[in-house]
């Protein structure tokens, strides 16, 4: 690794199901995240709730199953994580590995607290986001490599050309300061520009 920009966590898939962990396999192969036997980031399931403790200290974690991971997990992690339906779809598969291999906390939108936000979380959101201002096309093209489509699906998908995407593509590298698109979701996973 030259670059942190360049970061591709490497997983490793503890799964209880092998059609469930080829799947999980495939997915992230597809977005170019390997899977390693020393890894960034560990994927769980619940045949993992009848030992959380063996969890440990693991230095970032993703759990698919059961809303009781979202409980467990912050105390069982040494860093970030991410509670997931088992039903994931591949950009909230994405997000939560590159959401714990950041050390963010990640959770699907039912699973997010209601309450109010303590003034400090909410002063230094804006001082992450108030150095980039991304345009509405640019926000478009961001979620939507979020959900891992290509410059072509993207495209079709905004009615422009596939040129049109590539420069908005190019242009979010430069204002997030990345050079690919796992690092593009991630920042903006980071900066609170993506929501999954």
């Amino acid at each position: 690794m030259s670059d942190a920009q360049d970061f591709r966590p490497s997983v490793r898939i503890a799964l209880g199901s092998p059609m469930l962990a080829a799947g999980v396999q495939s997915v992230l192969s597809g977005f170019g995240l390997s899977a390693a036997g020393d890894a960034d980031v560990l994927i769980v399931d619940d045949s993992w709730l009848a030992e959380p403790d063996d969890l440990a200290g693991a230095s970032a974690l993703v759990a698919l199953g059961s809303a009781v991971w979202a409980t467990l997990l912050p105390e069982l992690a040494g860093g970030g994580w991410a509670a997931l339906p088992a039903d994931a779809t591949p950009a909230e598969l994405l997000a939560g590995v590159l959401g714990a291999a950041a050390g963010l906390a990640v959770l699907p939108p039912a699973l997010v607290p209601d309450g109010p936000v303590d003034d400090e979380d909410t002063t230094s959101s804006t001082a992450l986001t108030s150095d980039v201002t991304l345009t509405p096309r640019e926000r478009d093209v961001l979620a939507l490599l979020a959900e891992g489509l290509s410059n072509k699906r993207a495209a079709r998908d905004l009615g422009v050309s596939e040129s049109t995407v590539k420069f908005h593509v190019q242009a979010l590298y430069s204002k997030l300061g990345v050079q690919s698109r796992a690092g593009a979701v991630a920042r903006g996973i980071a900066l609170g520009l993506v929501s999954v």
